[in-house]
């Protein structure tokens, strides 16, 4: 088990690596030159004519070549209802799958029989209700209590709890009265709230934060926006905008590929005019090898966000070369280094770098682990040209016992990942892109 947490604390160290991606030197902030039109189109891959009986698959605004066999991370636990990451389970997931779109944050949730009223039952409001009815009993309590307030310790005991009740439920109504608003979006099946919280700086910035549950089908919607109030954001206002939004976002079958202008979500799309800053990142699998995940990381390069694909890649590749006591351990089962090296994301030229381990133990049957990182850093100042990152990692029957079998072999897996990167590609659009039309 110890040598799987230090096998993957090694990989993972490589996605906190930053660096500059088609930046100006002078001023990293800045867009170094614009890319030109071949190289933008170079994204969109406009020569390639995908089969028709082929099936895609997208997220953010990209596309590849997928299966109906895979999954995406939708578990839903009780002690998540307000988390915006997601989980294939509570032992398999990608750290930090989570999906941003403008000031909004999104979470799609598979949802049971029950879980529906769960959700309800922790709103506010509903909360407020529940506290109010609580309160009552208690008032009724104390009236009763009130005649032996001086009597004996038992009944002194009774009048005090009971007038100790009655202080903590009006207080807690108080306080989720003066937090939370009402909100409703006007969409059947939502139930939200609002909120206005400060700046802790002490700076007198206030921001409007509004939050919906939509349930369509088997899934749930969690929607939070925060706007900063201002001359030009009232409350008002925000609440105009982001129920425009919600009323814009549609289910989205898998494998169904939208053709306007908008952003992929999980079972989900948000139409918009092709300039809305995102940073989505989700990984999937196939039902039959549910140990291996295929993180896609897409979205606008953003000045303070710049992705080091480069350095993400050498570090990825160089597991147990570090030299430490712990990465000995690891260094004693390392098969095969992969890069860096260049590798073809669809028409655009990224890096990729990874390592396999061949596990051996005393009466256990040999197996590989292997994580491989592939990469296209994007470039500042354009919405068709993204940064993309598509990382592979296995989890083990050590790491996730709920798993049956460990992961298939290295080989398998990595077909699969390039039969993703191959057709890997910004979606065709009607109308196109801004830049692609030359509206930039």
């Amino acid at each position: 088990m110890r040598l799987f947490y230090l096998f993957w604390v090694s990989v993972l160290t490589s996605s906190v690596l930053t660096g500059l991606a088609y930046a100006d030197e002078k001023d990293p902030f800045q867009p170094s030159k614009r890319p030109s039109l071949e190289q933008m189109k170079a994204s969109s891959m406009f020569s390639y004519k995908p089969e028709p009986s082929a099936l895609q698959e997208c997220l953010g605004r990209v596309i590849w070549n997928s299966e109906k066999s895979i999954e995406w991370p939708v578990y839903y636990g009780k002690d998540q209802l307000d988390s915006f990451n997601h989980f294939f389970s509570k032992k398999v997931f990608s750290r930090g799958d989570a999906i941003r779109f403008g000031n909004i944050d999104i979470s799609v949730k598979g949802v049971k029989k029950g879980t529906k009223e769960e959700i309800i039952e922790f709103l506010p409001n509903n909360q407020m209700r529940s506290f109010k009815e609580r309160l009552d009993e208690a008032e009724l309590e104390e009236k009763a209590a009130f005649k032996n307030r001086n009597g004996d310790v038992r009944q002194r005991q009774t009048y005090h709890l009971a007038t100790s009740r009655v202080a903590r439920f009006k207080k807690s109504i108080e306080e989720l009265s003066s937090k939370y608003s009402s909100y409703d979006s006007g969409i059947a099946d939502s139930y939200g709230y609002g909120s206005v919280e400060e700046e802790r700086a002490g700076n007198g910035k206030k921001y409007s934060i509004l939050k919906t549950y939509l349930f369509i089908g088997d899934y749930m919607y969690n929607f939070e926006s925060r706007e900063t109030i201002k001359p030009d954001m009232s409350e008002e206002k925000h609440r105009e905008k982001f129920s425009a939004l919600l009323k814009s976002f549609r289910p989205r079958r898998m494998n169904e590929i939208p053709t306007e202008l908008g952003v992929c979500i999980p079972f989900g799309f948000l139409p918009d005019d092709g300039r809305t800053i995102t940073d989505i990142k989700q990984s999937f699998r196939w039902k039959v090898a549910p140990g291996v995940l295929y993180t896609i990381h897409t979205g606008n390069v953003q000045a303070r966000q710049l992705k080091s694909t480069v350095l993400n890649a050498v570090a990825s590749s160089q597991v147990g070369r570090f030299g430490t006591d712990e990465e000995a351990e690891v260094k004693k089962h390392v098969d095969q280094r992969i890069g860096p090296r260049q590798v073809k994301i669809g028409g655009l030229t990224g890096e990729q770098g990874g390592v396999t381990l061949k596990v051996t133990a005393p009466g256990a049957k040999p197996y590989e682990a292997y994580s491989v990182y592939s990469g296209y850093a994007g470039w500042l100042g354009t919405d068709v040209l993204p940064f993309i990152i598509v990382d592979m990692q296995s989890f083990t029957i050590d790491q996730a016992p709920e798993l049956k079998e460990n992961p298939p072999p290295f080989k398998q897996s990595k077909q699969r990942l390039d039969d993703i990167l191959k057709y890997m590609r910004i979606r065709q659009t009607n109308p196109l892109m801004p830049e692609l039309a030359g509206q930039r």
